[in-house]
């Protein structure tokens, strides 16, 4: 049977079982982490993204607080991949200019000539 042909309290229940399994995995995942060495968090300077590595570099998981989704899609794009790249050097991520970014392109796109 598939989605399509679920009722409204049948899609209901299936979404329900299917977020009850991601948090069990979640779970199980953190232990694994934890038992594995060492898991690093990162916070993002605006705290808006916290992001935890294990041994290896492996990425554990991405957080989100609501206020990171007011910001728009390249700017969180930004938050995130400079709180992942802490995460993984240790080094601090630079803070971004407060200069509002209103078009969607990455700011370090490269165009070859």
């Amino acid at each position: 049977m598939t989605m399509a042909n679920l009722s409204n309290p049948q899609l209901i229940e299936e979404m329900r079982w299917q977020l009850r399994e991601v948090e069990a995995r979640k779970a199980e995942n953190a232990k694994a982490l934890a038992a594995a060495g060492e898991v690093t968090e990162v916070t993002s300077p605006d705290e808006t993204v916290t992001v935890t590595v294990g041994p290896g570099g492996v990425i554990g998981e991405v957080r989100l607080t609501d206020k990171a989704l007011a910001s728009s899609a390249s700017a969180l794009g930004e938050v995130i991949t400079a709180t992942i790249r802490r995460a993984l050097t240790g080094k601090p991520a630079p803070r971004p200019d407060p200069v509002e970014d209103d078009h969607d392109e990455p700011i370090d796109t490269v165009f070859d000539l």
